[in-house]
């Protein structure tokens, strides 16, 4: 069968960066499902995209659909024939909507998707030139792109993220016609607005990219970003340092140009006496330019401005980007020099005038919560340095009265740090400051010092139980309080320091701090933030592949993040062994056969096998716990694999529902008290075999 290659190019108004990916994604996959669908599918699909466009290319689509049998499936076959195996009329409407007569239907079992027997017809169809589904689904796909925000134009009967202004749609040399709200689809795209605004006819997909390219458009983004990079590093390498390198940044400059072309800048040196995260912070979020450090990582007073244009004329556009740039750094270094007229603890009365949320109180609430629940936090952790905590506390969200943070939100806790170093406190304190909002973003760092993680943390938690106890937690994809993100940051602190806290009595002394300030929060607040903490646990756990079942039952019992992780690996690579996996077995029978609220009786084993058991089990228990109290979870259940023999034997030679309830409770208590102690460590009924 021939094959063609099929372009689609929808031209639009600037979209803003973050929605370009997302929406490339979306094509590719909506293209390949739909094509797919019409048996028409293509090898593959490549995607670019601009600010100005989005294209996507199918290779080798057949140029037709194949003659083929399709099964349409009509009612059951209860409905289709009385008991006595006469049609219905659903039977006789189902054949004539279809062609045929009664006897040309055919009976089948279990049709996909559906149970049970039904009636069916198995017909011939002739396939369809291609170019006809195209000018199908096309428009169906361009007009189901999610976007975050849409925007209706033209008639305002259409939604899309910006106004569509053309639609390029070849399939092979041929225009593949369709129209989208006044916007008819043609072979004519457009190059760069100012470099090469003229329109120009597609000469086929195959061509598309380096026609672009003549005209000054590199749709490619891999490629966009590979200019922007290698020519930041040069530039930076031509004044003595490097490219202080940021993919957040590259990424949304890349898909905020269509011919990128970076400009060396320079800035006054009195700048470099601020922090150096403040001059990073304008150039990045403010300007969009790139910073250069030297090799010892300090900042230069260079940066790297990406132009979407080749000016004619260097000087004219690095001129104005410096005379942005020095205009931003000097509000910085006015607002930098008033802070510094106060000291932050001035500021922390202050924070009654600023509302944390209209249920959760005042910014000062929150301060007076966070100097007791950080010293708590700081005393289970075994860290010793109370005193240190609940200064940080105190000073922790003083630095969002300064004039530096109001103009420059991103610096809240950056700026907390150096105002607390300048006015001489302790340097763990000053950090603390900064690293209670760590991580910040994916793969971000964490706090490490002990003040810091103990601040953190409890930053974290006083969130997530106000929150989620005031009947604030998120819905669906919505979480306006980044709660989510808090979980996790909880979550990777406490993992990635191999540190171990049970989250119950934390969460329980937040709980209290509240109703201390008279702040009512729901009565299930500790049970659901736990499992709603749990659930992100559960996520992360299962994203670095450990078995979702083995997860389960260790989150089942633990409320403990790195404990947890110990105990899932320490199951994970014993279930590897065959012989192992008969142990994790015969621990769950022990565990299952417990019946729901029993009651267990003093234990007074009978018998050769209740004996041997019971008697294995005591010698076993006090080596257990202290293989447990060290965390050696391995060792743990090699250590429960020497029970196995005599828990198969007790099955195997006793009947444990026994008829005599006197018997009967004794072996499910005997049982009973092994249960328990398995379930300290993992519930092995959840283990999947």
């Amino acid at each position: 069968m021939k094959v063609k290659n099929l372009l689609l190019e929808i031209g639009t108004e600037e979209l803003p960066a973050s929605f370009i990916e997302p929406a490339l994604n979306y094509i590719e996959e909506k293209l390949k499902e739909k094509l797919s669908a019409e048996h028409i599918p293509p090898t593959s699909v490549e995607t670019f995209g601009t600010p100005r466009r989005l294209i996507a290319i199918a290779y080798d689509v057949p140029e037709e659909q194949p003659r083929r049998e399709e099964l349409i499936v009509g009612p059951s076959y209860r409905a289709a024939f009385d008991e006595n195996g006469n049609p219905t009329r659903a039977a006789q409407g189902f054949a004539k909507s279809r062609g045929v007569t009664v006897n040309d239907l055919i009976v089948v079992e279990n049709p996909q998707g559906r149970k049970g027997k039904y009636v069916a017809v198995r017909k011939v169809v002739e396939g369809k030139k291609t170019e006809e589904v195209l000018k199908k689904i096309l428009p169906e796909i361009i007009l189901s792109i999610p976007f975050k925000k849409s925007m209706r134009w033209g008639e305002k009967n259409v939604r899309f993220a910006r106004p569509i202004r053309w639609i390029v749609s070849v399939f092979g040399d041929r225009t593949v016609e369709f129209e989208i709200n006044g916007i008819k689809s043609s072979n004519v795209s457009y190059g760069h607005r100012f470099l090469s605004p003229e329109p120009f006819q597609v000469e086929s997909p195959n061509e598309f990219l380096t026609q672009l390219e003549d005209r000054f458009v590199v749709a490619d983004l891999e490629k966009r970003k590979a200019i922007i990079l290698d020519g930041c590093k040069d530039l930076a390498s031509s004044v003595g340092g490097k490219l202080l390198e940021d993919e957040e940044l590259l990424e949304e400059v890349t898909n905020l140009t269509e011919f990128p072309y970076p400009i060396l800048g320079e800035f006054d040196g009195e700048f470099l006496n601020l922090p150096k995260e403040v001059p990073i912070t304008v150039m990045k979020d403010h300007q969009k330019f790139f910073s250069v450090v030297d090799w010892e990582g300090n900042l230069k007073n260079y940066f790297i401005g990406v132009s979407n244009i080749k000016p004619t004329d260097d000087l004219t556009v690095r001129l104005g980007y410096e005379k942005v740039l020095r205009a931003r750094l000097s509000d910085a270094l006015f607002f930098f020099k008033e802070d510094r007229k106060r000291r932050l603890e001035e500021r922390v009365p202050e924070l009654q005038g600023v509302v944390f949320h209209e249920k959760l109180g005042t910014m000062l609430d929150k301060t007076k919560r966070l100097v007791k629940l950080t010293p708590f936090i700081s005393e289970e952790l075994k860290f010793d340095v109370e005193k240190r905590a609940e200064r940080a506390a105190y000073l922790s969200k003083a630095d969002l009265l300064t004039e530096m943070v109001n103009e420059f939100p991103e610096l809240q806790g950056t700026m907390g740090k150096y105002y607390a170093l300048l006015d001489g406190e302790d340097e763990e304190v000053a950090l603390s400051i900064e690293e209670q909002y760590l991580p910040r973003f994916s793969k971000d760092r964490v706090a490490e010092t002990k003040t810091g993680i103990s601040l953190s943390l409890s930053e974290k938690i006083d969130n997530l139980t106000g929150f989620i106890g005031a009947g604030l937690k998120p819905t669906g994809s919505a979480d306006p309080f980044a709660l989510r993100r808090n979980a996790l940051g909880l979550i990777q602190t406490l993992i990635e320091n191999e540190l171990s806290l049970n989250l119950t009595p934390t969460l329980e002394k937040s709980e209290e701090l509240y109703q201390e300030q008279g702040i009512k929060l729901s009565l299930s607040t500790v049970s659901e933030t736990l499992q709603f903490i749990k659930d992100r646990l559960k996520n992360y756990l299962r994203e670095k592949g450990f078995r979702p079942d083995t997860v389960d039952a260790v989150l089942s019992v633990s409320d403990n993040p790195y404990d947890s992780l110990l105990r899932v690996k320490a199951v994970e690579v014993l279930r590897e062994n065959p012989e192992f996996e008969a142990v994790l077995f015969t621990m769950r029978r022990v565990v299952n056969i417990i019946p729901v609220g029993f009651e267990p009786v003093p234990i007074s084993p009978e018998g050769k096998y209740e004996e041997e058991l019971w008697n294995a089990f005591l010698k076993l228990k006090g080596e257990l716990d202290k293989l447990i109290e060290k965390r050696d979870y391995r060792g743990v259940l090699l250590k429960i694999g020497e029970l196995k023999p005599f828990v198969d034997n007790f099955f195997d030679n006793v009947m444990v529902m026994d008829k005599d309830e006197k018997v009967r409770n004794r072996r499910l208590s005997l049982l009973k008290n092994i249960a328990d102690k398995l379930l300290e460590l993992i519930d092995f009924s959840k283990i999947v075999f």
